[in-house]
């Protein structure tokens, strides 16, 4: 294991049970079948460490990739989507803090009861509309009556319904922080987005330093998420109110996207704006890469990357670099993956 020389790693099979390793640096691939692997998702990594979920459940741990340790975490919500995850550094560092961008789905076992007795009230009130019917010629004029009443009720009915389902969709639009110490807490701590940030959207994260860093609103706002602990409690801090100085000559191009990435051999923080071909959206028409200083709180434009080679992942919206030195990769070059060509 080097962070010099990357690996590739793909998990596929119907079960994730089969794993392709390939070294970027040999154009080498090796064929594996690790046991820990099958039947889970990578969420996030640090070093050799690994958050892992089950395809089953949320059910998720932190593996060792090395020495075969495991970590169990504390239970997440049985119904829930999680969305994204990060792990600021390995469990034996002091700031190592594992964190879940969670959706919670409503609990519909309530609903379904208060349907279920409104079904058994109606089928009582049919009954007792069936009896008046049997009574004679003047019941059915109180029928034609009370179907008019029905249908106001339904009416009503369809717009408590509608206002429930906007209830539910504002529940299903709740994000949450779950995050925790590894080893440490036995239950997470949990915080909604919009408490923190003061909108419900959180952009594209990333580790730096050990810290949680992320681009906030329509303006790509870079802000730093401080994770305390022992409160329990996140707050953000802006670290600039200036977005990166994205060049108007793409603006035809409607299709980009943005990265985030810690440079771990010169310690720098990278904006990387990637613009997608206008006749072929899947393909990448240009990079622009920003550099932020935080002297100045302001993002730089970068003209060279130097000794370092950008990967970046489509899908995951993530990225990491590493050292050319004494590697086989190109110099000032950034690798993506398109269909099974890097």
């Amino acid at each position: 294991y080097s962070v010099q020389h990357p690996w590739l790693l793909i998990c596929h099979g119907d079960l994730m049970q089969k794993q392709t390793f390939f070294n970027i640096s040999d154009h080498r691939y090796y064929m594996r079948n690790i046991s820990e692997l099958k039947e889970r998702i990578l969420c996030a990594y640090a070093d050799e460490w690994f958050v892992l979920e089950s395809i089953y459940s949320n059910d998720c741990y932190l593996w060792n990739l090395v020495s075969n340790e495991k970590i169990q975490l504390p239970p997440l919500p049985a119904k829930c989507d999680i969305v994204k995850c990060l792990l600021s550094a390995p469990p034996h560092d002091p700031q190592c803090q594992v964190i879940f961008l969670i959706k919670e789905t409503p609990d519909n076992d309530e609903t379904n009861n208060d349907d279920t007795n409104e079904d058994d009230n109606s089928d009582e009130d049919e009954d007792e509309d069936e009896n008046e019917n049997s009574n004679g010629d003047g019941a059915e004029n109180e029928d034609e009556n009370s179907n008019g009443d029905e249908d106001e009720d339904e009416d009503d009915e369809n717009e408590n319904e509608d206002e429930d389902e906007d209830d539910e969709n504002e529940d299903e639009n709740l994000l949450i922080f779950y995050f925790c110490k590894p080893g440490y807490n036995e239950e997470f701590h949990k915080q909604d987005v919009r408490s923190i940030i003061g909108d419900s959207h959180l952009g594209i994260w990333t580790i730096f330093k050990k810290k949680i860093y992320t681009l906030i609103g329509m303006q790509n706002i870079l802000t730093c998420l401080d994770v305390d602990n022992d409160s329990g409690r996140i707050t953000a801090t802006p670290m600039t109110n200036e977005s990166p100085n994205l060049s108007k000559k793409y603006l035809d191009h409607t299709l980009y996207r943005g990265y985030i990435i810690q440079s771990s051999s010169n310690g720098m923080l990278l904006y990387v704006h990637l613009i997608f071909n206008g006749r072929e959206y899947g393909m990448p028409y240009h990079f622009r890469v920003f550099q932020f200083d935080f002297a100045t709180k302001r993002w730089i434009k970068s003209e060279s990357i130097g000794e370092i080679a950008i990967f970046i992942s489509f899908p995951g919206r993530s990225g990491t670099t590493c050292s050319i030195i004494g590697t086989n990769l190109k110099k000032e070059s950034i690798y993506f993956t398109d269909g099974r060509y890097l």
